[in-house]
């Protein structure tokens, strides 16, 4: 099937929409269009028609969008301003609540995700003491939310607590994992039973077992550290005293990707530019299944719903790719690129109708 992937470009401001052909993979421009300084983390609908956008430069702010699934257009509805910079966002199942992580402010944040007629969105909840928050996301019941804590090697479990148009988050559990491992992005498997977190210092991947009835997460295993980053040492918090050759010798892992069938699970390494793939066995530990040079600095990148194609960019790329998916093996294969933006860093998919 045909579709759509929106990419957000952080330096352009804008997010730009590229067709890709279903049979091929070929990939081609549709539009740019305009959100505000810094645009990074897009969260999708479930439905695919509504898109916000969170925009972190002086002005923060979400940009909703309505998007048309036949054409892939966007729609602008409203900017509304919010406090904190938002490193991850993301909505519920119901899509009436929006998930955000703050990096800098460290915390977690509830937000209504209407009316749009709003100028201002102001949090239901904000949930404090999360030591760089990176990344934060619910089961597909909409019953729990899971999130990382990049700062305190740390992942949560909150329970989605719904009255009447109301909702809160309540702690359920806390769950370390190694020192100096670094949880940034998370997934669920598509049965849910197992939760996936990347390590930003290592660019492993942590497994968590996970009970459906009660939302509790309990480790499995980690993922063997990648022979093809063997000339990287661990990563560490990016800070003003970490200079550029010292930051060139550091792992810098990023965004995670399941394929839809589960077997494959992807992570993108930002230092060395490449994608990292680890094989799902039987026993529900992963194993390193190879490697693919990808575009500079990836940052994120999207497997469409049929698992055949994997969309990609990069923060210092002006181009966006295509791979194909071997279904044995989950190795890629470049089909097709064309010109994006500058800042690349998010990328959702729409499939057309």
């Amino acid at each position: 099937m045909t579709f759509f992937a929106i990419v957000s470009n952080a330096e352009d401001g804008d997010l730009a929409v590229f067709r890709v052909d279903g049979s091929t993979g070929g990939i081609e421009p549709v539009a740019r269009h305009p959100a505000g300084d810094t645009v990074m983390p897009l969260a999708l609908s479930a439905d695919g028609r509504v898109l916000h956008a969170a925009t972190r430069g002086a002005q923060r702010s979400i940009v909703t969008y309505s998007v048309d699934p036949h054409t892939g257009g966007l729609t602008h509805l409203r900017t509304a301003s919010i406090e904190p910079s938002l490193a991850y966002l993301s909505l519920t199942p119901s899509d009436d609540w929006l998930l955000g992580a703050s990096y800098g402010e460290s915390s977690v944040s509830l937000y209504p995700a209407s009316p749009l007629d709003s100028t201002e969105i102001r949090p239901r909840q904000v949930v404090e003491g999360f030591v760089h928050a990176h990344a934060v996301i619910a089961s597909a019941d909409g019953r729990f939310a899971y999130a990382t804590s990049l700062g305190s090697d740390t992942v949560f479990c909150f329970s989605i607590v719904r009255e009447a148009n109301d909702a809160a988050l309540e702690l359920v559990q806390k769950v370390p994992v190694e020192a100096g491992f670094g949880p940034r992005h998370l997934r669920l498997s598509p049965d849910e039973k197992t939760l996936y977190v990347s390590s930003e210092f290592r660019a492993t991947v942590a497994v968590f077992s996970r009970d459906d009835e009660t939302g509790a997460l309990s480790a499995r295993s980690v993922s063997p550290r990648a022979p093809s980053l063997a000339h990287l040492n661990d990563g560490c918090l990016r800070t003003a005293q970490i200079d550029a050759a010292t930051a060139a010798t550091l792992v810098w892992g990023a965004d995670i990707q399941l394929t839809p069938d589960g077997r494959f699970v992807y992570v993108a390494e930002r230092t060395s530019s490449r994608l990292i793939a680890y094989r799902a066995t039987r026993e529900g530990s992963l194993e390193y299944a190879g490697f693919t040079d990808t575009e500079a600095q990836p940052r994120g990148f999207r497997i469409d719903p049929s698992g055949r194609f994997l969309v990609a960019c990069g923060e210092r790329s002006a181009q966006v790719v295509v791979y194909a998916i071997d279904a044995d093996s989950g190795a890629l294969s470049a089909v097709s690129r064309c010109e994006g933006g500058r800042g690349a860093n998010w990328v959702e998919i729409v499939m057309q109708t």
